[in-house]
């Protein structure tokens, strides 16, 4: 039984260090590619908070999974995300619709602060509305994409349970030869 236990959680430990390699290698790719654009994965967009302006619903460090949705289909309440600048992203909650030079805009605030966006969102600067959110995660998934955190967290930990595995593997075929030869004497 310990041992169907072990074997689970080293699957499960195997399977998380996958998913981070293979999280790190689509996001290094996209970015290389498109540098002027938020990688994505399946669709969602990870962003890590930077700041507390959106507590308590959001806290600085919290990793922020963004959804492409439809401009008009935004309404009050729902968290977005947009472009402020080429390289600045905010997270705000919206908290009114208005419509400046014939053409709709969100005016956003974070929960946090005391006075709305100087900024009214715009259909060009709109990225996509909050669908989730993992309290804490974003400073993790910050370190493993940078080198010294990947080395850390995924290349050092991958190769000790390859490492194992393959220990694990010729010394159950040692213990076999072994038990052959008592058996054959």
């Amino acid at each position: 039984m310990k041992k169907r236990s072990i074997k689970w959680l080293s699957n499960i430990i195997f399977s998380i260090f996958f998913l981070l390699i293979v999280y790190i290698g689509v996001t290094v790719f996209q970015t290389s590619k498109n540098p002027g654009s938020l990688p994505s994965f399946f669709g969602f967009t990870p962003l890590t908070v930077l700041s507390n302006s959106m507590q308590p619903h959001l806290q600085s460090g919290d990793l922020v999974f963004i959804k492409k949705a439809e401009f008009e289909d935004i309404k009050v309440n729902d968290v977005i995300t947009f472009k402020e600048s080429d390289t600045k992203f905010i997270t705000h909650r919206v908290i009114d619709v208005k419509e400046q030079a014939g053409q709709a805009g969100l005016v956003t605030k974070g929960d946090n602060n005391n006075v709305e966006d100087s900024m009214i969102v715009t259909k060009d600067h709109f990225v996509g509305k909050q669908v989730a959110a993992i309290p804490k995660l974003g400073y993790v998934s910050d370190f493993a994409s940078g080198p010294i955190g990947f080395l850390l967290l995924i290349t050092i930990p991958l190769t000790g349970y390859i490492c194992l595995t393959v220990f694990e593997r010729l010394s159950r075929k040692e213990k076999q030869h072994t038990n052959e030869e008592i058996v054959s004497k």
